[in-house]
C-alpha cells in the first residue's frame, strides 16, 4: 500500500517540463495524472564547424524556451481558472548535454549535446591520461562514456580560448541550466544531472576531483573544479520561480511554484515508466531507443552506462542513438502512420526476409563508428512500404533485446518491463517487442515519459519538503508519487505464432551485426566489446534458445 499525500493540497497542479534536443514541452498534471494543459516548443541545434558530427544548443535559446514555457503554461492555466493551483514544477533535460555561462548567466560556450559525434577522440585522450576505464571505475564506480560531459572539458582544453575558461562562472548540465533560468539559482545541481557528467562519484554522490586529471593542464583542472555547482538533495527546492519570471508570466509573486532538482531524461524516463524499484526496467522508444533499469547495486560486470538516481538507487542504461532518428529515414516526412501500421501488420513476421541493419547514425556502444554507419537493407528490392516499416520495427526490437541482455549480463534480475515513448504508440511495435523479448510488457496510458517523470519527482519532493517544514512524520517516496500519478494500459504479451520467426530473426540479426563488425572488436571482456558474444550466449541459454547458430558467436 503506497503512502498517501498529507500536505499537498488535493487541488494542486504539478508541471513536468521536458527539455530535449528535439523539442521542449511543459505539461500541467492534476493529482490523478491527467494532463490539464500543455505547451510545445521547437528546438534548433547548431551543427556547423570544422569537425563532423557537431551537435550544440545555444543557451540563449534555452533561456527563451524556459521563460516562454512558463508564460504559455501560466496563460493556459489562467484560462482554466487554475493558475493559483500551480504548486511545483519538475524538469527533465537531456543527459550529458552541458554548457558554460558567466556571472551574468550569459553563454560562454554553447551546450555540447549528448549526440555530438565529435567527442570520441577527446574521450579516448582523457581515458589515456586517467589510465583507462578500470581506473575510472575505481574513482567513480562506473564508466566514463563518450557522451559524458567530462569529454566536453577535454575538447575545451584544445578548442576553447583561455579567456573563456577564465570568464566561465558555472559549467552546468542542460537541466540545471533550465532550472537556473527559471529560478535565478545557477549554483546547484541534482545527483541525477551530476551523474551524467562522468565527474561525480556514484557511490558517495560527490564530485571526484581526480577525474579532472583527464585534462592536461593543472590550471584548467583548478578552474573546472571551481566552476562546478553544488550537488543538493532532491527534496531541497532549487527555488521558487524568480520574481522577474513570475512578473512577466502574470503569476502572483506570493504564489510562485517551487522548482525542484532536475532529472536527466534517463531518470525521468525511468520514473515516467514507473520503474523506480530495483529490478524494474523501462524501455523508452523516442528519438533514441533506451533500455534503463533501477538497481540497488552497481553492475557486477559489463560496460553499461551507470548513473545515480536522485533518491538513491543506481540507473543502468543502454542508449541507442537509432530510435526515431533511424525510423524517420525509413518512413519519410509526415507519413500516414495508421496506413503504415495496417500494411505492416498484414506482413508476416520476418517480412519475407526483408530486413535492415538500422544504424542511420553511429552507435558507439556497439562499435559502429561513422565509417560503419548507414542503413543496410536485405531482401528489400520490390518490398512494400509496409514490409519496410515492419522490418524497421523488428530491427529496433532486436536492438532493445540486445540492451536487455546487457542488463542481465550485468547482474540485473528483471522483474518488470514497461514501454513508453512515441514509437510505443504503435500496437504492432509493442507486440513485436514483447515477442522478441519473450516477456510481457506493461504499457503506460501516457506516452509523455520524461515530462511525466519530472512531475512525479516534483510531487514526491514537494510532499517531502512540506512534511519536513510542518514536522509531519513518515516518508513519501518517488514510488508513492508513481502510484499517485501514473496509470497503466492493458499489458502486451508475446504472440506465440511469431516466436519461431523472431528467434530466427534474432540469430540472423546478430550474425549480420558480427559481419559488420568484422574484424570484431579485439577482446570480448565486456558487453560493450562483445558484439554478439558472451552476453548473447548466456542469455540465450537462460531462454533455452541456444543452437549451433548462436553458439558460433559465443
Amino acid at each position: 500500500m503506497s503512502e498517501q499525500l498529507q500536505c499537498v493540497k488535493p487541488t494542486s497542479i504539478i508541471t513536468g517540463a521536458d527539455f530535449s534536443t528535439g523539442a521542449v514541452k511543459c505539461l500541467a498534471f492534476d493529482l490523478e495524472g491527467r494532463v490539464l494543459a500543455e505547451v510545445r516548443l521547437p528546438t534548433d541545434l547548431w551543427h556547423e564547424g570544422d569537425e563532423e558530427g557537431i551537435s550544440e544548443l545555444n543557451l540563449m535559446q534555452l533561456e527563451g524556451q524556459a521563460r516562454a514555457s512558463v508564460r504559455a503554461i501560466a496563460s493556459r492555466l489562467r484560462d482554466l481558472g487554475r493558475l493559483r493551483d500551480w504548486a511545483a514544477g519538475g524538469i527533465s533535460a537531456t543527459h550529458h548535454t552541458a554548457g558554460r555561462i558567466d556571472r551574468d548567466a550569459v553563454q560562454v560556450r554553447r551546450a555540447i549535446c549528448w549526440n555530438d559525434h565529435s567527442l570520441a577522440r577527446y574521450n579516448a585522450l582523457g581515458l589515456e591520461r586517467l589510465g583507462g576505464q578500470e581506473r575510472v571505475r575505481a574513482l567513480i564506480g562506473g564508466p566514463w562514456a563518450i557522451r559524458y560531459s567530462l569529454s566536453h572539458l577535454v575538447k575545451d582544453e584544445e578548442r576553447l580560448p583561455e579567456a573563456d575558461w577564465r570568464r566561465t562562472w558555472r559549467i552546468l548540465p542542460h537541466g540545471p541550466l533550465a532550472a537556473g533560468y527559471l529560478t535565478a539559482n545557477f549554483g546547484v545541481t541534482s545527483v541525477s544531472a551530476a551523474a551524467s557528467t562522468g565527474i561525480m562519484d556514484l557511490r558517495r554522490r560527490r564530485w571526484c576531483r581526480a577525474m579532472l586529471d583527464a585534462l592536461r593542464s593543472p590550471h584548467y583542472r583548478a578552474l573546472a573544479w571551481r566552476q562546478l555547482p553544488r550537488i543538493i538533495h532532491h527534496y531541497t527546492p532549487v527555488g521558487p520561480l524568480a520574481e522577474h519570471v513570475a512578473i512577466e508570466a502574470g503569476i502572483d509573486k506570493r504564489r510562485r511554484p517551487l522548482i525542484f532538482p532536475t532529472s536527466d531524461d534517463q531518470q525521468a524516463g525511468l520514473v515516467g515508466g514507473g520503474a523506480v524499484d530495483s529490478g524494474q526496467m523501462a524501455v523508452i522508444l523516442g528519438n533514441s531507443a533506451v533500455v534503463n533499469s533501477s538497481s540497488r547495486e552497481l553492475p557486477a560486470r559489463g560496460n553499461l552506462d551507470v548513473m545515480a538516481l536522485n533518491w538513491g538507487p543506481y540507473l543502468y542504461m543502454r542508449c541507442y542513438n537509432n530510435g526515431a532518428q533511424f525510423l524517420d529515414q525509413v518512413v519519410g516526412p509526415k507519413p500516414d502512420w495508421r496506413a503504415l501500421e495496417a500494411a505492416a501488420r498484414a506482413c508476416p513476421p520476418g517480412c519475407g526476409a526483408t530486413a535492415v541493419i538500422p544504424f542511420a547514425v553511429p552507435e558507439p556502444s556497439i562499435g559502429i563508428d561513422a565509417a560503419k554507419a548507414g542503413l543496410r537493407w536485405f531482401g528489400a528490392d520490390g518490398a512494400s512500404a509496409g514490409a519496410k516499416f515492419r522490418a524497421s520495427l523488428e530491427a529496433i526490437a532486436y536492438l532493445i533485446r540486445r540492451g536487455v541482455e546487457e542488463h542481465e549480463f550485468a547482474g540485473q534480475k528483471i522483474t518488470r518491463i514497461t514501454v513508453s515513448g512515441g514509437i510505443a504508440r504503435s500496437d504492432l511495435m509493442c507486440e513485436i517487442l514483447a515477442t522478441v523479448l519473450g516477456r510481457r510488457l506493461e504499457r503506460l496510458e501516457s506516452d509523455e515519459g520524461p515530462a511525466l517523470g519530472a512531475a512525479v519527482t516534483a510531487l514526491a519532493a514537494l510532499e517531502s519538503h512540506l512534511r519536513k517544514q510542518r514536522g509531519v512524520k513518515g516518508r513519501y517516496t518517488v514510488g508513492d508519487a508513481v502510484a499517485q500519478l501514473i496509470r497503466f494500459k492493458a499489458p502486451v504479451d508475446p504472440n506465440p505464432a511469431w516466436l519461431d520467426a523472431y528467434r530466427a530473426g534474432w540469430r540472423t540479426f546478430t550474425e549480420r551485426l558480427a559481419q559488420l563488425l568484422d574484424p570484431p572488436i579485439a577482446t570480448a571482456k565486456t558487453p560493450r566489446e562483445w558484439g554478439v558474444h558472451t552476453c548473447t550466449r548466456n542469455c540465450a541459454e537462460r531462454r533455452g534458445e541456444t543452437n549451433d547458430s548462436t553458439e558460433g558467436h559465443g
